[in-house]
Formats: structure tokens, sequence, C-alpha cells
């Protein structure tokens, strides 16, 4: 039997809003095996009686895709910007992520009604980058660039020796699709082929990361912006996820 976790138990336990991510791309038939062998000895997060969550979230760029490029060449100062929306509870946040010493991941996040930007969201933003060290970000040329969907899957390892607990999150039926701003040409894309991992943990590889190695999978270099906006954006360079876009993702 499946044991499982409530929302405010895994925000008090491991919200990691610093933490080292590493993802890692699943055929479908590895994700079911690994999604049971995980759920025997994880605390899945359980929302009025539900397991799987639909999101979405629309991530913000400039007109000649700033975010997207600093990304691209792993710039040190890179970040996102993006609204997210948990259509199964009904709460949205505006999120901005960083990167922070030793290769970890940062959040902020406030929330938020809408997938606009107000000025006193402007604000927030250029405030939060530069408490994170970022100092040349456009922000007033923000605009609604590309829309992710998927279902996720949370779980909560249990604490192993020298670590926390692990939260790993399993996303399933991505579909990208760019907004009304975008360039004339392909407007959709359908994932569905392919399951996101993701480990958010600590800078030693969890038990659930030596699982993946055995199975033959490794840390990828993986962004869903990165991946929708080098799939449908075809006047753009694919930058580091060329290989995605040759071998995963390839037409």
């Amino acid at each position: 039997m499946t044991t499982t976790i409530s929302l405010a138990e895994l925000n008090a336990t491991s919200s990691l809003l610093q933490r080292v991510d590493r993802k890692y791309l699943l055929d479908l038939t590895d994700a079911e095996g690994f999604i049971e062998e995980i759920s025997a000895t994880s605390r899945v997060l359980e929302i009025n009686g539900s397991t799987w969550f639909d999101y979405r979230s629309c991530y913000f760029d400039t007109p000649d895709l700033f975010c997207y490029r600093q990304a691209g060449h792993k710039r040190r100062r890179r970040f996102k910007v993006r609204t997210r929306e948990y259509l199964s509870s009904g709460s949205n946040w505006l999120e901005v992520k960083t990167r922070g010493v030793r290769g970890t991941t940062i959040k902020d996040r406030i929330p938020h009604p809408a997938r606009t930007l107000m000025p006193s969201d402007q604000v927030w933003i250029a405030a939060t980058l530069a408490h994170r060290g970022v100092d040349t970000a456009p922000i007033p040329l923000l605009q609604p660039t590309l829309v992710t969907s998927y279902m996720r899957r949370t779980l909560q390892t249990l604490p192993a020796q020298n670590h926390g607990p692990t939260r790993v999150t399993i996303d399933r039926r991505l579909a990208v699709e760019l907004t009304n701003n975008a360039p004339t040409g392909a407007l959709f894309a359908d994932l569905s082929h392919k399951v996101i991992v993701e480990t958010k943990g600590f800078p030693r590889p969890s038990g659930i990361d030596h699982l993946l190695y055995r199975m033959g999978y490794r840390p990828r270099s993986i962004s869903k912006y990165g991946i929708g906006t080098a799939l449908l954006r075809i006047d753009q360079p694919a930058f580091r996820w060329t290989r995605l876009m040759n071998t995963d993702f390839a037409a």
C-alpha cells in the first residue's frame, strides 16, 4: 500500500527552495517500473484523494529570447521568470529561478493571479534578481513566451544516512505551446512519449539517483522551457539541447 503525505507536511520537511536538481529523461515503459519501485519506499503527495496533479506554467522572455539564450549558453547569472498554475488546487504563483553556489537552484515565489506581469510584479522580480546577484536583466521587456502543461506526481523519500529527505517529481503528458506573440510556424508539440524525473536534494546523489544510474540513466540537461523553445522556434539555435532535439525529440 502506498504511504501518502500531505502538502503541509511535505513543505514543512522538504520545501527545498534551495537545492541541487538532477533531471532524467525516461522512456514510458521504464517510467512505469521506476514509479512502482520507488513508491514502496517513499511517501506520495496526496491532495483530496489524488496523487497526480495538473500543472501549467507560462514562461516570460524578451522578444529576442534573452533568457533562452542565457540558459542555452549556461550563463552563471541566468534566470527564469514564470507563472505556475496548480490546476488541481487552484493556486497560482509568480516564480523566479536563479542559480546558486555549487550548482544549486534557488526559487523565489509569491502568490500571483494571472499570466500577465503588472508593474508591481516587475518591481518584485527586479528586487529578487538583485538579491540573487543578477543585475543585467531586461525586466521591462519580459512577455509571455511559452506555455507548458503536464501531470506531476511528487514523492518524498525516507531520510538516509547523511541525508535529509529527497523530493522526487515525475512529470508525464508534457505538452508545450507558443504564445500568440510567437512567429508563425508550429505552435504546439505533444511530448508525452517521454517522462521527466527530477530529484531535488543535496550535492551528494541520493538513493533515487543511484537507482536511476542502475537503470542506465544519467542526469541530463533538461529544461521544459529550453526544450519547448528549441522545438517550436526553429528560427533559433537549439544550443545545449541540440542532442535532445536530434534523438529523444526528433521529428
